[in-house]
């Protein structure tokens, strides 16, 4: 018996260590309030852990501890930055700019990335990896809590903004705070949507039976994808019949067709662990996607800003164990 803990102690100090070294090999900062500790990858064309055009560079988690329970981390098998969902965390994607009103071999924008070139004169897939050929200016400032992020873009057909985001742990209380600015510094009308694909992976536990997911008010009307049968709604939750399988995916669209607000929350009922996401913003529509080792509420937001107009938008994060 003695045998078998001392094995398991051995196990658990290999895991954390290959972790540690894992998130060692691309730039990272630690932040945290004594309460939370959160390791934030760092954007860098050259060496940085996400380099794919598909989602925003800024504010990536690779992991995120409280009580002994990491709530974000790699879902996926094999780590690749070249790799359009090779991501974690609470990340976020715009919608692409400008596509359609270019010629092949122009560039596009795509907030949080930079300008990208079309190629073939195809439709855009956001699972396609893009040359970029204006990657924009990051500045980021860190300290013990927080790391700010700033993207700059001048002139990509047109298109300039200046981008913030600053992701930041409360003081005295498992809270995770992300703060948005979005500022147009171009001449045309940036007009876009994101959404946040909240990678959550609470205790890196299989997508099963014990995770449920609240959403705000009774908005679940029809699913349109419940492959074999797996999801179990009741009114605004959803659970699951059983745990999915490798290589298997669910996916819910528009959740809600009206601007909707309110908390969402994802408990693992097995580890009493769960985290509650409110916006400040209204959410346009609501997506729900789900894998083996992740679940994710996807809440969308508009945006249309008109030269030197700016908007903000923010995500809170409450994390508890019961």
């Amino acid at each position: 018996m003695k045998f078998i803990h001392i094995k398991i102690l051995f196990l658990v100090f290999v895991f954390f260590l290959f972790g540690e070294l894992k998130c060692q090999e691309y730039p990272v900062h630690t932040i945290t309030n004594g309460i939370v500790t959160a390791q934030i990858y760092l954007p860098d064309q050259d060496k940085g852990f996400y380099k794919a055009t598909r989602f925003d560079w800024s504010g990536i988690i690779g992991s995120l501890i409280y009580q002994g329970i990491d709530y974000f981390g790699q879902w996926y098998s094999k780590h690749n930055p070249r790799v359009n969902d090779a991501i974690s965390g609470p990340v976020e994607e715009f919608n692409e700019i400008g596509y359609e009103c270019i010629e092949d071999e122009d560039e596009f924008l795509k907030i949080g990335i930079g300008g990208l070139r079309k190629s073939n004169n195809e439709q855009y897939d956001r699972f396609k990896l893009y040359e970029i050929i204006n990657p924009g200016e990051w500045i980021v400032e860190r300290t013990g809590r927080k790391v700010v992020f700033r993207h700059l873009i001048k002139d990509v057909s047109g298109y300039s903004y200046c981008y913030t985001k600053c992701v930041e742990l409360t003081v005295g209380i498992p809270e995770l705070l992300i703060t948005h600015t979005l500022k147009n510094t171009g001449r045309k009308v940036i007009k876009t949507k994101v959404y946040n694909h909240n990678f959550l992976t609470i205790g890196h536990l299989f997508t099963d039976s014990n995770v449920v997911v609240t959403f705000p008010e009774n908005i679940v009307k029809s699913i349109s994808d419940n492959k074999n049968r797996i999801l179990n709604i009741d009114k605004n939750r959803v659970g699951f019949t059983r745990a999915i399988f490798p290589n298997e995916s669910v996916m819910v669209m528009n959740i809600n067709d009206n601007p909707v607000a309110g908390s969402i929350i994802v408990e693992n009922e097995k580890l009493k662990a769960g985290v509650e996401i409110t916006s400040d913003a209204r959410y346009s529509t609501i997506h729900f996607w789900a894998s083996e080792r992740t679940c994710c509420p996807e809440p969308y937001i508009n945006i249309e800003l008109f030269p030197r107009q700016e908007i903000d938008w923010s995500f809170k994060y409450v994390f508890y164990v019961k």
